[in-house]
Order: C-alpha cells, then structure tokens, then sequence
C-alpha cells in the first residue's frame, strides 16, 4: 500500500522566490551604479554632447574637480555613522584655504602653511566636540552656528576679496597634475576613500562608531564610551573638511572667501545620503559615497556641455539631497524591519 504525500506549496515557489529576492537585491545594491553608467553612456552618445564629453580633457577635469568634494563627503560621512549631522563641513573648508593661502601669501613656508590650515580644522572639530558631547548642544545647532560664525569670519579677514597672489606654484601643480593619465587628486581622494572604509571596517573605534549610529542606547549599555566616540567624529569631519579645504586651493589657484560654504556641504551631504542607496542600501559607505559623488558630477557636467543654465547645477544638487535622504530613509527602515 503507497502512502500519498502532500507536497508543500511553499517548496514549489521557494526557488522561484529566492530567485526573485536575489535579483531585487542585487537591483537595489547597483541601481545607481547602473544610473551613473547610462547617464554616461547618453552625455557620450548625444550629439549635443558626444563632441567634448568623452575627451580627455573634459574627463580629467571632471575627475579632478570633484576630488574636494569627495573629501568633503567623506567629512560628513563621519558624524552621519553615529547617528549626528555636521553642517560646518563646507565652512570649514572655505576658512582652511583661506588661511593656508594667507600663510603661503605672508612668506611662511607651504609646509607651515598646510599645517596652519589643519590646525583650524582640528580647533573647530574640537570646539563643536566638546559642545555636542560636553555641554549638550544639538549637533545641528552648533555645527550651523560655527558655519555661520567662520563665514562671517573669512569675509571680515579677507574683506570679501580673493586671494590671488603668493599661492606656491607647488600646491597648484598637483592640482594640475596626472600620473598615468589620472588626476593626482583624484588618485588622492581615493586614497582616503580607502583609509575610511578601512577605519569603518576593520578598526574597533570604527566599528563603534557604526554601532552609537545603530543603537546608541545599546552601544551605551555594552560600555562603548560613546560620548568620546561621538566626539572623535566631529574632530574627524573637521579635519577631513580642511583637507577638502586644501583640494581646493590646489584645484583653483586661488583662496575664494565664496568657495565651499553652504552649497558645498549640500552636495557634499547628497553624495552620502545618496550613496546610502547604494552598495549596501541603508548603511552609509565610502564606495556608494564615491559612486553618488561621479553620478552628480557627471550629470552636472553633461547638462553643463549641452548649454545649460547656471542654476541647473543647485537644481539637480537640491533635487538629489531631497530624493536621496528620503530613499535612504526608506531603505534604512525596510532593511531593520
């Protein structure tokens, strides 16, 4: 006598759901790798710009200008892990290449000069530590506020004025500088892409920083010093804002009191929201920083080519901030569910 077996209706579709599941996940961790590669491909394939988009020149130039902003959003990325905001990203940056190039300009030596302009954003790191940590101020709060009072500062200093002379020709030639066809500060900025994802990875502050920015309250009750690793973050940022600060004397040539500020943290901040979309949808990361960075750069640079006007740059960069916090949001809170 045989023995009828039911068969379950789950084994039946679970291949097939499996499969499924493989494939939206693979969607949602490259769709904007896969949207930065076609917004390529359509600037280098449209007769409006096919022209100029694929030349050398033009590819460097997009490389190398967004090398600052790279360092720009891997300052973000920092407090963004554990959970804080750092609005000062893009002051910070503005008052270090002004001060290096005041430096530079005065006689000091470019080595003195670069080390002056760190020490600004090691003193502003600190100073928005110990409020954030110490005295409990919101991050937001003071982070704006010290923009605020380093933009008020830069133009009292400089009177407004763009500082032109003096600047080592040194420091400007890396910013014009290839190695094998790469931008030297390209090759730079993804040097500390590198360090970054490495600290976030592999190193123990790094790792509980991501855990204060997961739960904090656990992170607190399991011993993680978090208020020091809070702090830490905000010294990080300003520092890696002052290198950015640094890219940009290099890459300009001049020390522009309008250079950086608002805008630049902005994009800076697009980049990471957007990057959180990406690679490991939810969690923040270098890599998917790094691919939202050359997705804006290049769709800011075709439009550019095709005759676009000035303010399309703010319009795609504020569209992206708005579209990438809440599709981050949204990724974040269906990965924890």
């Amino acid at each position: 006598m045989s023995i009828a077996t039911q068969t379950d209706p789950d084994q039946d579709i679970g291949p097939a759901r499996s499969r499924t599941k493989t494939v939206q996940s693979i969607l949602e961790r490259f769709a904007l790798v896969i949207l930065t590669f076609g917004v390529f491909v359509f600037f280098a394939t449209w007769p409006q710009t096919s022209a100029t988009f694929l030349s050398i020149d033009n590819l460097q130039n997009v490389a190398a200008n967004q090398s600052a902003l790279v360092l720009a959003a891997l300052a973000s990325l920092f407090p963004l892990v554990c959970g804080e905001f750092d609005l000062s990203v893009g002051a910070v940056a503005t008052t270090t290449h002004i001060v290096v190039a005041s430096f530079a300009a005065n006689g000091w030596s470019l080595p003195v000069a670069i080390v002056m302009g760190l020490l600004v954003g090691l003193v502003v790191g600190g100073i928005n530590a110990v409020l954030v940590t110490r005295v409990g101020v919101n991050g937001i709060i003071t982070t704006l506020g010290m923009a605020t009072l380093l933009t008020g500062l830069v133009t009292w200093g400089t009177g407004g004025v763009n500082i032109v002379e003096g600047i080592p020709r040194s420091l400007t030639d890396v910013g014009t500088m290839a190695i094998i066809g790469i931008p030297a500060l390209t090759i730079a900025a993804l040097v500390a892409g590198g360090l970054v994802a490495y600290f976030f990875a592999l190193t123990p502050p790094g790792r509980r920083l991501t855990m204060i920015g997961s739960n904090r309250r656990a992170a607190d009750l399991v011993g993680i010093g978090v208020q020091r690793h809070v702090a830490s973050a905000f010294v990080l940022s300003a520092l890696f804002a002052s290198l950015a600060g640094i890219a940009l004397l290099a890459r300009n040539g001049i020390a522009s009191p309008q250079a950086g500020g608002t805008a630049f943290t902005l994009q800076a901040l697009s980049a990471v929201f957007l990057g959180a979309t990406a690679i490991w949808p939810g969690r923040f990361n270098v890599l998917g920083t790094f691919v939202a960075v050359f997705f804006i750069a290049i769709s800011v640079a075709g439009l550019s080519l095709a005759g676009a006007a000035g303010w399309v740059s703010d319009v795609f960069t504020g569209a992206a901030l708005v579209i990438a916090v809440a599709a981050s949001t949204l990724v974040g809170r269906r990965h924890r569910s």
